[in-house]
């Protein structure tokens, strides 16, 4: 019985870092996505394992949304990206070349 509980105990541990590892890959690949300074603010996270319907129901991604931004038309920013740290698709889907955009506006 205790080989039992310490092997439940060692599995938790290491799904634990497996998914703090993976949330801090998805995290890094936001980061550097929006560049140094920083367009979008208000993050709120979850991990999707049931599926996003924006996807087609593709299951197992990061969503990280921002409720607040600094952009020119863009009120709000999804970024989707896997577990292994895959950018899956962002909303909107120009976001990219807004975020750009604003870059250029900041720049001396």
């Amino acid at each position: 019985m205790y080989k039992l509980f310490k092997w439940l105990i060692v599995l938790a541990f290491v799904s634990l870092l497996l998914g703090l590892g993976s949330f801090a890959v998805a995290m890094l690949k936001v980061g550097s996505f929006m560049g140094p300074m920083k367009p979008l603010s208000n993050r709120n996270s979850s991990f999707a394992s049931q599926g996003v319907d924006e996807l087609n129901g593709r299951r197992f991604v990061w969503v990280i949304k921002y409720s607040a931004s600094r952009l020119p038309r863009v009120r709000q920013a999804t970024f989707y990206v896997s577990p292994t740290g895959d950018m899956v698709a962002t909303y909107p889907a120009n976001l990219d070349r807004s975020i750009e955009a604003w870059e250029k506006t900041r720049l001396p």
